[in-house]
């Protein structure tokens, strides 16, 4: 069976512009069978588009590994040792990607300590097999409309800047963007969003965790692309109308 509802909003998802689609179980059933059920609905339906698995429980990550056709990315992994010794070497051995979260939102890091800690995790991965291709960092972000999210994004400025000449082969890096907006007004978190998706974008941000679903959002992706010369601009490309609001 699967979950027609499910595979209708993963659908639209890939309409929208997702290249991979996030499976997030973290907050509510974090369970196996649940993560073994998302994963088989959306490949049926989407013709195995990307997973990224994102779970606290180990088992639940296995069992969405087992299920994917296609290795999928497993968000995310710290530098907490326990989870590291449990759940590396089983995203080596079916060939999955990888998040590395640095930033631990209680105690937020300034750039040199995110430097330490991100070469500490690609180490660590790097010794069970995954190569630097297969790794993104996450800097994390935290709320920016408080005091001590703005002074932490400067060090995830100051971080993104270095770390292209840190790591050889380089690295990717990715970010959910919707933690920085978060506590804004509704109305205002769109102009949070798009305004730190283009700054981090000039600093070289790889990739984003974002709601393809809201229509500036996407706007502003492609504006990015048109001006990386990935696009051909057109007018079209940016009109609203194309992407129905929904969140």
């Amino acid at each position: 069976p699967a979950d027609t509802s499910l595979q209708d909003l993963a659908l639209e998802c890939v309409e929208a512009g997702a290249d991979i689609l996030e499976i997030n179980l973290q907050q509510h059933y974090d369970r196996p069978e649940a993560m073994e059920f998302a994963v088989k609905s959306i490949q049926q339906a989407t013709k195995n588009r990307q997973l990224c698995l994102s779970a606290n429980n180990t088992e639940t990550i296995e069992a969405g590994l087992k299920a994917c056709k296609r290795p999928p990315l497993v968000n995310y992994v710290t530098v907490e040792t326990s989870k590291l010794q449990a759940i590396l070497p089983m995203i080596a051995r079916y060939g999955a990607q990888v998040v590395l979260l640095i930033t631990d939102p209680a105690e937020p890091s300034d750039a040199e300590q995110m430097m330490k800690k991100a070469a500490i995790l690609v180490g660590a991965v790097n010794e069970v097999g995954i190569p630097n291709d297969d790794i993104f960092i996450d800097p994390g972000l935290i709320h920016v409309t408080h005091d001590q999210g703005q002074r932490h994004f400067t060090q995830v400025i100051e971080f993104m800047h270095a770390v292209p000449e840190a790591f050889s082969p380089q690295v990717k890096t990715v970010c959910w963007i919707s933690n920085g907006s978060a506590d804004a007004p509704e109305r205002l978190r769109p102009v949070v969003e798009t305004a730190i998706l283009g700054m981090l974008s000039g600093l070289g941000l790889s990739s984003v965790f974002l709601n393809v679903l809201r229509p500036i959002n996407m706007r502003m992706v492609r504006l990015i692309r048109i001006l990386n010369n990935e696009l051909v601009y057109s007018d079209d490309e940016l009109e609203l109308y194309r992407y129905p609001e929904r969140r």
